[in-house]
């Protein structure tokens, strides 16, 4: 009796291709091509049966590129997205999952089905072939929006040999993760001889050796970047099949070959994806435009923190800005595409990239000041009072700038409950405005900018003339202060024309009300509510206005200097915090609560001869850490800020040498390089603010703050998308890359006692074996891609020399440093970072009919879980996503009952006022 043959190993085969939106070409030239492509692949795939999927890389952003050129295209295109032969989605773009904000990867991803869908798509599959690593809760994510599968390439660490693991999120979510074994290209260029096609299918069952699931399939990736369909895959398929039985070619989907793979034994991997063992992950680009990557964070939070809550809160469902926060989001998902977010692009890209950024911050700035005006018009309120805004779930104190009219000292008073509070005069202006002599028909030029009650822009309260001994009619024109009334122009006009026809000399004099630059920090401010207060000319009645709710702790003696903050000399100190300069080279003595550094915030420079996507040091450096000169100045001396400025001169080697390979040595020439950094510190607070401005002309290196740490560790902790990670002290490398343990926080990085919180600076180290962290503040490179750096052996991209890496231009980078006692979360880092980078809203209120809303009060109460958005949908309904970024059991109590729905707004079930959440866990309530 005959043995039963062996069943066929079934070969899978996905074609697609790679589609990178811009890169080392701009996106017009890159569309040209795609188009070209799509307008042959929709001729095959109508033409040819046989040729029954194609995968359309797995974002929705190349089908609206495409259509705009050739929208009669639109219902052939969606014919076969319908028919399951066309695969899009699930996302807009391919992001970069560390560069970008959690609530960014949402967007991309609520876009991405939402257009799938309108396609008449299915999304299924969580398609990741290049991302430059994974974040940890993208397992949960991609649960919330009705997805099993995650198919990934770069970062899956050593400790999984086989192509197939389960990964789970923080909160216990999981998702069944494909590794594309050999890269998203393994299976591109087949070859048109079916025997050949056999050889290739046998060469990988030997490249794969053990880490071929038992009784799973092969997987060949039939593409590569910008790579056209190959026309004869149906044909070669079909011979192939019929010519041998050890193996079965099918052309297919990723969801298809993922549906009939084992889900038994697998290993399981929890957390993030950041190892190097098999893929680079490219960790320098969290570090290679600086600007980039500020630019990103500001556009963020303009929406997420600031357009969308106050526009939600405050702006009448109906009238909420829909499309004008959907361009916004658009420019902010397409630039978060991993090329674009990454900025390891051409020069004419990246410079597109910030384009984007700043026309989402724009819209983004603009909408909150709508928003802020509207509540304005709604709260009763005294004429020329301030209204106060938090956008925050949690009531706080914090700073605000203004400007009163007047001279002289002034504080603030709580229209609630008459309390008093510190105001600082940091800056007074007034005196001649426009200033001038005119003779006769020249006074035309004048009568061009009065229109109204307005002057050169300025409304003016009174005119007075007079006829000066020489014969000059002097006119001098008082521009309005808040609350003076303002005088119509006309007659003056009238006058002045008349003068200038008869040939008379006009002298023009433009007096400019006093006004005074403000700073004050005021307590309780609701979370997303108001208060309102009043300016009042002189200090208060005891000499010692109270800011906010400070801790009479006692620092010194100086009453004072107890309460409020204080700067002079060398010294910055609150009643948190001291601070204190080397005036040697410059660096910090930082004490609070009994612990105390030395040597804080040394800059460290070196050579970097890597590109775009890696820093790599050269083989001969020179370490710069110690400044020649140094010079201390007090800029403001309390008692709401108090600020100093250090300025320090650098003898920075010029550039690092070396052409597109890696760098020998670093340059012997050098050039005076001045850095000037301001340290703030304001009353109340428990960190240090630091503001590094540096007109920056040095190449080819890397620039570092070193902080030594309270505590020597083994591990950080830093906030990535929706999570506060856990890394160690090393990285894990392979034959591609180096395993340098740069790593990315999102807004702060924590360590042994020290946060560092940051606006943009994404990339850390923790160094010295564990007893002191480095920030990255800026690493300058000339190369898109160099083809042997020194720490990874192969190039990333092309060969090419670019200037924009090198940012010769003025940068100002900031970031705060705060010692605590406890760990992150039991100090409240994470609150820390909003109170750094989100400040309170202000808009001046008072004299508005009808107004209704209390001089106090609040639109929303949310407790127990951190709020990462704030919207209305289409509907008009108000939807809160939470997360609780912490490792206990919480319960988010939200005003209102509604549903809790998934990312994609489906209803999962009720709630009413309160909601529990598992560690870590993400949840969208639709409030009804």
């Amino acid at each position: 009796m005959s043995a039963t043959p062996p069943a066929p190993t079934n070969v899978s085969i996905v074609p697609h291709t790679h589609w990178d939106r811009e890169w080392y070409a701009p996106f017009q030239t890159y569309r040209v091509q795609l188009v070209h492509l799509v307008d042959g692949l929709l001729d095959l795939m109508e033409g040819d049966a046989s040729y029954t999927r194609f995968l359309l890389d797995g974002q929705t952003a190349v089908v609206d590129d495409y259509l705009e050129v050739r929208p009669e295209a639109a219902d052939r295109l969606a014919e076969l997205v319908t028919d399951g032969r066309l695969q899009v989605g699930p996302w807009m773009v391919l992001m970069d999952e560390f560069m970008i904000s959690g609530e960014t990867i949402v967007r991309d991803l609520q876009l991405g089905i939402s257009r799938t869908r309108t396609l008449g798509g299915d999304a299924t599959v969580g398609y990741l072939p290049d991302m430059f690593g994974h974040v940890a809760q993208m397992p949960q994510l991609l649960q919330l929006a009705g997805i099993d599968h995650a198919v990934v390439w770069r970062g899956v660490p050593a400790e999984i040999d086989r192509t197939a693991f389960w990964w789970d999120a923080p909160d216990g979510s999981r998702v069944r993760a494909e590794y594309l074994y050999g890269s998203y290209s393994n299976g591109r260029d087949l070859p048109r001889d079916p025997s050949l096609l056999v050889a290739r299918a046998r060469g990988y069952v030997a490249e794969l050796g053990d880490a071929a699931l038992p009784g799973g399939g092969l997987l060949l990736m039939n593409g590569s970047d910008h790579l056209v369909p190959q026309k004869h895959l149906g044909a070669l398929v079909a011979a192939a099949n019929d010519a041998q039985t050890d193996f079965r070619f099918a052309i297919t989907s990723l969801a298809e070959h993922v549906a009939r793979q084992p889900v038994d034994g697998l290993q399981t991997w929890r957390g993030e994806l950041r190892s190097g063992a098999r893929a680079n992950v490219l960790m320098g680009v969290a570090s290679n435009r600086v600007d980039v990557h500020q630019a990103a964070a500001a556009a963020e939070r303009a929406l997420e923190r600031r357009a969308e809550p106050l526009s939600a809160l405050f702006v009448d469902a109906d009238q909420y800005p829909h499309r004008l926060l959907a361009l916004a989001w658009r420019n902010l998902v397409l630039n978060s595409a991993h090329d674009s977010s990454c900025a390891c692009s051409a020069d004419e890209v990246v410079e597109a990239v910030r384009v984007r950024y700043q026309e989402a911050r724009h819209i983004g700035e603009a909408l909150s000041n709508v928003a802020l005006t509207g509540l304005a018009a709604q709260v009763v309120a005294p004429e020329s009072s301030t209204i106060v805004v938090n956008t925050t779930a949690r009531p706080r104190a914090g700073a605000i700038t203004f400007t009163v009219p007047g001279r002289g000292p002034l504080h603030l008073q709580a229209v609630d409950d008459g309390s008093v509070h510190a105001a600082q005069v940091v800056g007074e202006r007034g005196g001649h405005g426009l200033d001038t002599i005119v003779t006769g028909q020249k006074v035309r030029w004048v009568l061009e900018m009065m229109r109204g009650p307005e002057l050169a822009g300025a409304r003016i309260t009174r005119v007075d003339r007079q006829r000066r001994a020489d014969g000059v009619e002097e006119f001098t024109f008082h521009d309005a202060g808040p609350g003076d009334p303002e005088l119509d122009l006309e007659t003056t006009r009238d006058e002045l024309l008349a003068l200038g026809e008869a040939g008379a000399t006009i002298a023009i004099h433009q007096l400019r009300a006093p006004v005074r630059d403000v700073v004050a920090v005021v307590p309780d401010i609701p979370g997303f509510g108001w208060r309102t207060f009043i300016p009042v000319d002189g200090t208060p009645v005891d000499g010692e206005p109270p800011a906010t709710k400070l801790r009479r702790t006692a620092l010194n003696t100086n009453a004072q200097r107890r309460s409020f903050v204080f700067g002079d000399g060398r010294v910055l100190e609150n009643e948190q915090v001291r601070v204190e300069v080397d005036a040697g080279d410059g660096t910090l003595t930082i004490e609070t609560d009994g612990m105390r550094i030395t040597g804080a915030n040394r800059y460290v420079d070196g050579g970097d001869g890597g590109d775009t996507y890696n820093y790599s040091p050269p083989a001969v450096d020179r370490l710069v850490d110690r400044p020649d000169t140094v010079t201390i100045d007090t800029l403001e001396t309390g008692p709401v800020r108090a600020r100093l400025l250090v300025t320090s001169t650098y003898r920075w080697p010029t550039h690092a040498i070396g052409d597109e390979h890696a760098c020998s040595a670093r340059s012997d020439d050098v050039a005076d390089s001045t850095v000037r950094t301001t340290l703030e510190l304001r009353a109340g607070e428990q960190f240090l603010r630091v503001q590094v401005a540096v007109d920056h002309r040095t190449r080819d290196h890397r620039l570092r703050a070193h902080f030594p740490l309270p505590t020597t560790v083994t591990a950080s902790h830093a906030e990535c998308a929706f999570a506060v990670v856990e890394r160690g002290l090393t990285a894990e490398g392979g034959p591609h890359e180096f395993g340098l343990p740069t790593f990315v926080s999102r807004r702060f990085v924590d360590a042994g006692g020290l946060a560092l919180l940051h606006d943009g600076l994404l990339e850390y180290e923790v160094v010295d074996d564990g007893r002191e962290l480095a920030l990255t503040l800026l690493r300058a490179t000339g190369y898109l891609s160099r083809s042997e750096p020194s720490l990874r052996p192969n190039p990333a991209g092309p060969l090419d020399a670019l200037e924009g890496p090198q940012l010769q231009t003025p940068l100002t980078l900031e970031f705060a440093v705060c010692l605590h006692r406890g760990d992150w979360h039991d100090a409240g880092i994470a609150d820390a970072a909003d109170d750094f980078l989100v400040p309170l809203e202000r808009v001046r209120g008072g004299g508005w009919p009808g107004a209704s809303r209390p001089a106090t009060g609040a639109a929303l109460a949310i407790d127990g879980a951190r709020p990462s958005a704030i919207t209305r949908d289409d509907d008009g309904a108000l939807v809160i996503r939470l997360v609780n970024l912490s490792s206990d059991d919480a319960t988010a109590r939200v005003d209102g009952t509604g549903q809790v729905v998934n990312l994609v707004g489906e209803p999962l079930r009720p709630f009413a006022d309160s909601v529990a959440l598992r560690p870590w866990e993400i949840v969208t309530l639709r409030v009804d």
